[in-house]
């Protein structure tokens, strides 16, 4: 007990305190909403949700809890170490750029389905839908991908690697990947269709 409150009197564990209790009373106690990811969370949410506004059992559990499983399942086979936490960081640095770029021509092809004349009205209401929920889904993607930064640069520095920090690192890199693919059903049915509509 003794050694755990010598920790928390370290400088840098005082140094946090201090940084999350600014941040708890700039979100909770003045309403500053610069850093608030709710909204991000909410509509990737709601992108599992039928049209009754109910959701989806299924694919909520294969996107968002199985990654959880899969985090327990590789942490009980090997804690994350230095070398793994290089290579999610790299890859999860690519992904992230790659992301950004996909964002923009997400928007891109939003406008243009509107504006395309070849378009009947209920194609282009769900490709357009289809482009939502995919752009929902890339912010969500990034939200992640910066927390398994976080997660990665805080870990390099203290050079700590428990059960927590491995499971984490582990789950987050699995549901980025899962949602990766998600991404990319959806980009493809948006595109073929488009594709067709020129052939024809």
């Amino acid at each position: 007990m003794k050694d755990f409150f010598e920790y928390l009197l370290e400088p840098h564990i005082v140094m946090w305190g201090v940084i999350i209790l600014i941040l708890i009373i700039s979100k909770f106690g003045i309403g500053l909403h610069y850093i608030s990811v709710t909204d991000i969370i909410e509509n990737h949410l709601n992108c599992f949700r039928n049209n009754k506004g109910k959701i989806l059992i299924v694919p909520a559990i294969n996107y968002i809890v199985l990654p959880f499983f899969m985090g327990i399942a590789t942490t009980e086979i090997k804690k994350i170490n230095g070398e793994t936490i290089n290579i999610i960081t790299i890859i999860v640095s690519i992904l992230t750029a790659m992301l950004f770029t996909l964002l923009t021509m997400v928007i891109d092809m939003k406008a243009k389905i509107k504006q395309n004349p070849q378009y009947f009205s209920k194609e282009a209401d769900i490709s357009q839908k289809a482009l939502l929920e995919t752009y929902y889904t890339i912010m969500f993607e990034i939200l992640v991908s910066v927390i398994l930064l976080l997660l990665c640069f805080v870990y390099c520095f203290s050079n700590k690697y428990g059960y927590v920090q491995s499971f984490l690192i582990y789950s987050l890199t699995y549901m980025l990947v899962i949602n990766l693919l998600m991404i990319i059903k959806r980009m493809f049915r948006v595109i073929d269709a488009d594709m067709k509509k020129i052939d024809s």
